[in-house]
């Protein structure tokens, strides 16, 4: 297990800044998460870790000590691409123990080794067989054993899972979890997947043009987002954003009020709802006409045009069945509504 520190670590391609002055800490045995949309610069931040990218400024320090200068070989990472890269000349054993092979270990620590994480992943009953024998949730497990071998003190992870169809994402992501529990070490694990971040992470980096817009756990995040920018990243479906306005301390939506907020000032704010926290009630806040309904089997999702003209979903169980033209009302849970000011930061509502 290691320690993993960036202090004021910055990286821009000509007069483009992609990281901006980045402060972060991971620690002994944690998991964390770099989560954000494509071009966000959490891939990048990544390759500077392992080596990949030179940094513009700024230090990395594992266990204390500073790293950014060294080559990746001697940095004491094992990273695991969203490509397999796998040989494809060599079997599931002789791709396990290639680097170990490449930096001359002796053949016994070898063959402990490769072992060890075949007894891990798995592998055991396909040490004999070529990438192209394997499928893609198979070929990405060796990719990890290939990382393990090297009994790293940092594990890095870009994206792993996305070239797996939805099946084996969601196979893949409990074997990575499990693997994690096992080895105790140190991971940052990058996706722009908000369920991978929320099923694995012991905190959640939330990234957005380069700048870290919150850090979390998965709870933190999706009660208390920081902001409107990751209140709408984090959850699936997305949180709903509706127009609204504060009137002595209460949130109304036209003459409908809400819920309470008194640290909000007087004027227009932003009311979030997350489709979870929305229920047919006929007596509730929302009417409009259902435009599509999703059954999904146990759940289902109802997209839904309000009077007003603005759109939401909501998340109900699996009894109810609407017709899209049909009128439908909406209850909301007031003490589980987020404001957020015309900035986009959240406001208390205690």
């Amino acid at each position: 297990m290691a320690t993993l520190a960036l202090k004021s670590v910055k990286k821009a391609f000509g007069d483009t800044t992609v990281i901006q002055n980045m402060d972060l800490s991971v620690e002994h045995g944690e998991l964390v998460v770099f989560v954000g949309p494509s071009g966000c610069g959490k891939s990048t931040l990544l390759r500077m870790i392992a080596g990949l990218e030179t940094l513009t400024a700024g230090e990395i320090h594992i266990d204390g000590q500073r790293i950014d200068y060294q080559p990746p070989s001697n940095r004491g990472i094992a990273m695991v691409f969203q490509s397999y890269a796998l040989y494809p000349h060599k079997d599931v054993r002789g791709n396990l123990g290639f680097s170990l092979k490449h930096a001359k270990v002796d053949k016994a620590e070898i063959d402990k080794r490769v072992n060890i994480a075949a007894d891990i992943l798995g592998l055991q009953d396909l040490m004999s067989r070529k990438p192209r024998e394997l499928s893609g949730g198979q070929r990405q497990r060796v990719a990890i054993g290939r990382a393990i071998v090297r009994e790293p003190k940092v594990f890095l992870f870009d994206e792993p899972l996305s070239n797996l169809d939805a099946a084996l994402r969601v196979h893949m992501r409990v074997e990575i979890l499990k693997l994690h529990q096992r080895l105790k070490n140190t991971m940052v694990y990058v996706t722009h997947d908000q369920v991978e971040a929320m099923t694995l992470a012991d905190r959640i980096v939330v990234f957005r043009n380069g700048s870290v817009e919150q850090v979390g756990t998965p709870l933190e995040l999706y009660r208390q987002p920081a902001n409107q920018f990751v209140a709408g990243f984090i959850g699936s479906p997305a949180m709903n954003f509706l127009k609204a306005r504060c009137v002595d301390g209460h949130i109304a939506l036209g003459s409908d009020r809400v819920c309470d907020c008194p640290q909000a000032e007087e004027g227009d704010v932003t009311l979030g709802m997350r489709p979870e926290h929305l229920k047919i009630d006929e007596n509730g806040q929302l009417q409009g006409e259902v435009q599509v309904f999703e059954h999904l089997g146990g759940e289902a999702f109802v997209h839904l045009t309000l009077d007003d003209g603005q759109n939401l979903v909501a998340k109900l169980d699996g009894e109810h069945y609407l017709r899209p033209g049909e009128r439908c009302t909406l209850g909301i849970e007031p003490e589980k509504c987020h404001v957020f000011d015309t900035a986009g930061l959240r406001i208390s509502t205690d």
